[in-house]
């Protein structure tokens, strides 16, 4: 019989079972903006963007990739503007190297954030209307 020994108790259980000391770890509930990613409202809305684009990605269409969209991306990020949480004109979905990169260029000056977010909205105007 193999055994294992409870990380939060200290008492051996047989492996493959629980140990029975009933601990359980607890997480705390998103706030602010973080608790708006599981409203119905926004599931709801991630769904109608990613379809709006065909379920592609266009920052990687316009670096020369095809990619599918897993992402919806705030453009004013959420943080920056709670306000435009739910305004379609600041969404658009990204895969999620796209999205990786899309951050990394945020966070490298106030100068390449706002070069991207225009080029983000440019690409918003062209498919969207």
């Amino acid at each position: 019989m193999i055994y294992k020994r409870c990380s939060h108790c200290g008492r051996r259980y047989e492996a493959g079972k629980k140990c029975g000391c009933g601990f359980k770890r607890e997480y705390p509930q998103p706030t602010g903006t973080r608790a708006l990613y599981k409203a119905g409202r926004w599931q709801a809305l991630r769904k109608v963007i990613i379809a709006r684009y065909q379920g592609l990605d266009p920052w990687a269409f316009l670096h020369g990739r095809i990619e599918y969209a897993t992402t919806v991306h705030h453009i004013v990020t959420a943080e920056d503007d709670p306000t435009l949480f739910y305004v379609e004109d600041n969404l658009i979905p990204l895969s999620r190297s796209s999205h990786d990169e899309i951050h990394v260029l945020y966070r490298k000056s106030e100068a390449s954030k706002a070069e991207t977010q225009a080029k983000l909205k440019s690409l918003v105007k062209k498919i969207a209307y």
